[in-house]
């Protein structure tokens, strides 16, 4: 049986505390990066909402939705978190 995932409300005035949410699941950066083969500097710019550090396009999609997945998290809401933030920027 599948555990479900964590659900959170996020918005872009509401910054989501993504290393505490992974840490209290006792994930290291290190183990998603070798799981998912993200480099460090890319999930730290996700963990961090600096969506404009990561490579762009589907390359940031999918990272996104690797790390999501990799802390349990909801796909869609990380993903509504990064295209608002990413519009709030536009």
């Amino acid at each position: 049986m599948r555990k479900s995932s964590s659900t959170v409300n996020i918005s872009v005035q509401h910054r989501l505390d993504l290393p505490a949410l992974r840490q209290t699941k006792g994930i290291s950066l290190r183990q998603i990066a070798d799981t998912t083969k993200i480099s460090l500097r890319f999930l730290q710019a996700i963990e961090q909402g600096e969506f404009d550090k990561l490579p762009g396009g589907i390359y940031s999609i999918s990272y996104i939705r690797q790390y999501a997945r990799a802390i349990d998290c909801e796909e869609s809401q990380l993903l509504a978190y990064y295209k608002s933030s990413m519009g709030a920027r536009s």
